[in-house]
C-alpha cells in the first residue's frame, strides 16, 4: 500500500534527503589493502609507517564514495585513526565505541568526532583538567579525567589555546572519541604544522610519541620518537635518512647497478644488484619539457 502523503511525511522525507551521505570505512579492509593480516587473536598491529597509507586510503575512499561523512569501524593506533579522519576531511568523522546497555550487555555505537575551537586555558565537564607545557619546539597538552567520561559531555570539551607555529603533542587517557575530538580541534587551527600523540613510559613499554596529523614535510606523518623533547633530533634523523637514501639511489643509477624498479601506488621501490632496496614515496611528478 503506498504511503499516504501528509505534510508530516513530506517533512520527514526532506530531513532524510538533507542528511549527509555517510559511508563506513572498515579498518580491516584498509589492513588487507596494505597487506596486513590479523594474528591468532584476530588483532592487527599497525605501525607509524602505516599512517601515510591510512591518510591516502581514506582520501581516496571519501572521494570515490562522494562521502560527506565516514564511520571508522575497527581498532587501530591513534596515528592511523587520526590519519584516516584527516584523509577523509572535509567529510565528517565518526568513531565506533562499545558501551553497556541497561541489562549489562556490551553494545556498539557510533559518535561524531567534534572539532572544538581551542580557547583560553581550555574547558571541560566537572573534574576534567588541562595542563599545557610550552617549549621552543612543541606544545604538550595533557588532559585528565575526574572519573568515567560520559559521551554526552563531549561537546563540553574545549582544548586550550596554543602557539600555532609549533606542533601540538596530546597526552591523556580516555575514550578514543575524546582523544580524536581534541586532535581534530587542533587539526586546522591557524595553520598549525602538526599534531602528535604521546604515551608516557609505563610497565607496558617505553615512552612513545607519534605524529598523526601533518601539514609540513619536515614533520611527516608517522614520525615517531620517545619523549616529546626528542622531536628536534627525530626531525634531523628523518632528513638524514632521506639524504642518505637518495645518495644511495643516485649511486646505484650512476653505476648502472639497478636490478629492478617497481611502482606501487605512490611508492617506487628501487632494488640494486647488491640486493639493497629503497622505497621512495612520491608526492608529485613534474616532467621536464
Amino acid at each position: 500500500m503506498p504511503e499516504k502523503f501528509t505534510p508530516e511525511t513530506q517533512a520527514s522525507q526532506e530531513v532524510r534527503e538533507g542528511e549527509p551521505k555517510i559511508e563506513k570505512l572498515s579498518v580491516n579492509d584498509f589492513a588487507r589493502e596494505i597487506g596486513l593480516q590479523p594474528d591468532a587473536q584476530g588483532r592487527i598491529t599497525f605501525g607509524p609507517e602505516h599512517d601515510r597509507l591510512a591518510y591516502e586510503y581514506a582520501e581516496k575512499f571519501a572521494r570515490d564514495k562522494k562521502a560527506e561523512g565516514i564511520v571508522i569501524d575497527g581498532v587501530a593506533s591513534p596515528g592511523v585513526i587520526s590519519s584516516l579522519l584527516h584523509g577523509a576531511h572535509p567529510a565528517e568523522g565518526y568513531l565506533t565505541y562499545m558501551s553497556k546497555d541497561p541489562e549489562g550487555k556490551m553494545t556498539k555505537g557510533e559518535t561524531k568526532v567534534l572539532e572544538p575551537l581551542p580557547e583560553g586555558e581550555g574547558r571541560g565537564p566537572e573534574g576534567f583538567t588541562w595542563a599545557k607545557k610550552e617549549t621552543d619546539d612543541y606544545t604538550l597538552v595533557e588532559f585528565a579525567l575526574g572519573g568515567d567520561f560520559k559521551l554526552e559531555d563531549l561537546d563540553k570539551v574545549i582544548p586550550p589555546d596554543v602557539d600555532p607555529t609549533k606542533p601540538v603533542i596530546i597526552s591523556g587517557r580516555g575514550p578514543l572519541y575524546l582523544t580524536h575530538t581534541i586532535a581534530a580541534g587542533y587539526r586546522h587551527y591557524k595553520g598549525i604544522p602538526g599534531v602528535g600523540f604521546y604515551q608516557p613510559a609505563s610497565k607496558f613499554g617505553p615512552a612513545k610519541t607519534e605524529i598523526g596529523i601533518s601539514h609540513e614535510e619536515e614533520l611527516p606523518l608517522g614520525l615517531n620518537f620517545g619523549e616529546p623533547s626528542e622531536i628536534g633530533s627525530a626531525k634531523e634523523q628523518h632528513e638524514k635518512r632521506i639524504s642518505e637514501g637518495l645518495a644511495g639511489v643516485k649511486e646505484g643509477i650512476d653505476s648502472k647497478k639497478v636490478a629492478s624498479v617497481e611502482v606501487s601506488g605512490k611508492v617506487i621501490k628501487i632494488t640494486l644488484d647488491s640486493g639493497e632496496s629503497y622505497n621512495v614515496s612520491v608526492r608529485e611528478v613534474i616532467r621536464d619539457k
